[in-house]
């Protein structure tokens, strides 16, 4: 009977940190390959000064990121959140004016056994 109450035990256990792990290595496959084309497509191409070169459309980008997550995340956690922060490139500044040409992207989870995940990218403009 031990041996019985033992074995249901691990079996439980190893189901529930496989889906940990399912659910950890899909958020981040999702956070750590974004299409860069959700970042190009908020470049602002269109009348570029040529004091700053090209930089984010904001409204466009957090749309961008936005929906892509909010497509994606739900799959594999129910409770996420995406922060958004501009910054220039250059002293790592806060950047509150719109020509911003750098952004730091976090994804924050939770995820059963209330793991908590943390993942934050930086995207920048630069020139070749």
């Amino acid at each position: 009977m031990i041996n019985m109450i033992i074995s249901f035990l691990v079996a439980v256990l190893s189901f529930n940190f496989f889906m940990m792990s399912y659910q950890v290595n899909g958020v981040n496959r999702l956070v750590m390959n974004a299409p860069i084309a959700l970042f190009e497509t908020a470049i602002e191409l269109m009348d570029i000064n040529e004091a700053n070169g090209p930089i984010f459309n904001k409204e466009m980008l957090e749309n961008n990121l936005t929906s892509y997550f909010d497509y994606s995340l739900p799959y594999y956690t129910d409770e996420y959140e995406v922060g958004f922060y501009y910054y220039n490139p250059s002293d790592h500044s806060v950047c509150i004016d719109d020509n911003c040409k750098a952004v730091e992207v976090s994804v924050t989870a939770s995820f059963i056994f209330a793991y908590p995940y943390r993942k934050t990218m930086f995207y920048e403009i630069r020139s070749n």
